[in-house]
């Protein structure tokens, strides 16, 4: 013992830690705070289980699209522990978000946007935008078919921006389509600028927050104050356990992710984004043409985004009291309901996945190996035009378009290529695009589509 408080005792007339955590510890806060300020901490906590588990995970995880799926396969299946940690991993980007999103709401809520707090609130924004960030690099990493189309999408989005939308493609894939170098750049992204920007930004927000303080709730009128320890402390290391132990729960019974290694042949995989970004994936579906795409892809989010950001000085009245704040607050949850009811509309809504084994179609035997490469070809480039979009197969798919199951029965040939170059032509309204790809892939499209000559059942 004697050895240990000798250590500790070096170490304070060097660093001073013992009595800088002194001052942390006893620092005074507003009594009435309670349990409303400990989301944030979970927050904290919940970031550090990312850093723990990413690291581990980094330490197999080979970046490139022949290796990447297996290699995080390796790691669940050999590695004392892997699955789990996969499956933490995997998990706490949805705990992270859901804390950060009630955080803000409560944020929202109490008025700690107003004078001084400005600059803590913009940092916050940050925050949660490069948290949505890592969410969507980390998606692509295990290069599996949720991870390629969420990165093919969400690339397309960021090519709608106009003026510098090609140059937003050309960044994030570095060539024509995703592949090794999206991997490559996604990568560097997920695990060395985007960290790098978070504990810059979690940083000023510590800061800044004990420059400031807690922001007193309006209906506290004593003006009485706390040291953080031991009380608020307690409540923080409360919430934390929960919170931890309720991740460990779904990590062990749900385990992830789930989604089929990437097979660009399999028309069966309906594209879709994890739950947190479905809100704005259930806008984009209800969008038809291009001006439409480009406000709901692009204008829509970054609209929102300036008018958070600008929320402080929009409301600039003094008082931090709901009451006092009606319009503001009405409007805020407004948004709030409306982000919960998309996401949640699209949780029941999802369309039940096929097995990466399953069908779309039953297609016409093959005779052999050249035909039954052409048919895989045509499957891709069905999948590659984003096809499944509009039309549904075998009861999969949206409905836009035509349902193409049994279309080889229903069109000729010599019709079937006249639609593909000209749909206008023959529906006026039609608004599917004319098919531009290469002469090859057109011709593997087509016999592809004359290959499903048989209506399944449903």
């Amino acid at each position: 013992m004697k050895t240990f408080l000798d250590i500790v005792e070096w170490m304070e007339r060097r660093t001073g830690i013992v009595q800088g955590a002194k001052v942390f510890l006893n620092e005074r806060i507003p009594s009435s705070v309670g349990w409303r300020n400990t989301l944030g901490s979970l927050a904290g906590a919940l970031l550090l289980v990312q850093i723990l588990t990413g690291f581990l995970l980094a330490l197999y995880y080979v970046p490139h699209p022949d290796a990447a799926f297996d290699s995080l396969e390796w790691v669940s299946e050999n590695v004392t522990l892997g699955a789990l940690i996969r499956a933490l991993h995997y998990w706490g980007t949805s705990f992270i978000i859901v804390a950060l999103f009630v955080h803000m709401v409560r944020v929202f809520l109490s008025g700690a946007y107003k004078k001084p707090r400005e600059v803590n609130w913009l940092v916050g924004l940050a925050l949660f935008a490069v948290v949505l960030a890592l969410a969507f690099t980390g998606q692509l990493l295990p290069f599996n078919q949720m991870g390629y189309w969420a990165a093919k999408v969400g690339i397309e989005m960021g090519s709608s921006v106009p003026f510098i939308g090609a140059g937003i493609r050309r960044l994030f894939t570095g060539g024509d389509t995703v592949g090794a170098l999206t991997l490559t750049r996604f990568y560097a992204l997920h695990m060395v600028f985007l960290p790098g920007l978070l504990g810059l930004l979690v940083v000023l927000h510590l800061s800044l927050l004990r420059r400031h303080g807690p922001v007193r709730p309006a209906d506290d009128s004593e003006g009485r104050t706390e040291p953080f320890f031991p009380l608020q402390f307690a409540r923080d290391m409360v919430m934390i356990s929960i919170g931890l132990a309720a991740l460990c729960a779904v990590a062990l019974l749900f385990k992830g992710p789930h989604s089929p290694r990437l097979d660009l042949t399999d028309t069966s995989y309906l594209p879709r984004p994890e739950w947190y970004f479905l809100s704005h994936f259930e806008i984009l579906k209800w969008t038809e043409g291009e001006a439409q795409k480009i406000i709901a892809a692009f204008i829509l989010p970054n609209m929102l985004f300036l008018a958070l950001a600008a929320l402080p000085w929009l409301d600039r009245g003094p008082s931090v009291a709901v009451r006092e704040r009606r319009g503001v607050v009405v409007v805020g949850l407004f948004v709030v309901a409306s982000i919960v009811g998309l996401t949640a509309f699209g949780l029941v809504t999802a369309p039940e996945q096929a097995g990466a084994d399953a069908a779309v179609a039953v297609e016409e035997e093959a005779g052999d190996d050249s035909l039954r490469a052409l048919l895989a070809s045509g499957r891709r480039v069905f999948r590659e035009l984003d096809c499944p979009k509009c039309h549904r197969i075998n009861g999969r798919g949206n409905t836009t378009g035509p349902d193409l199951s049994g279309v080889g029965l229903r069109l000729q040939e010599d019709y079937l290529r006249k639609w593909l170059l000209n749909p206008q032509a023959f529906v006026h309204e039609a608004v599917m695009p004319p098919v531009k790809t290469s002469d090859e892939k057109f011709e593997a499209l087509v016999f592809y589509l004359r290959s499903l000559h048989v209506q399944p059942e449903l």
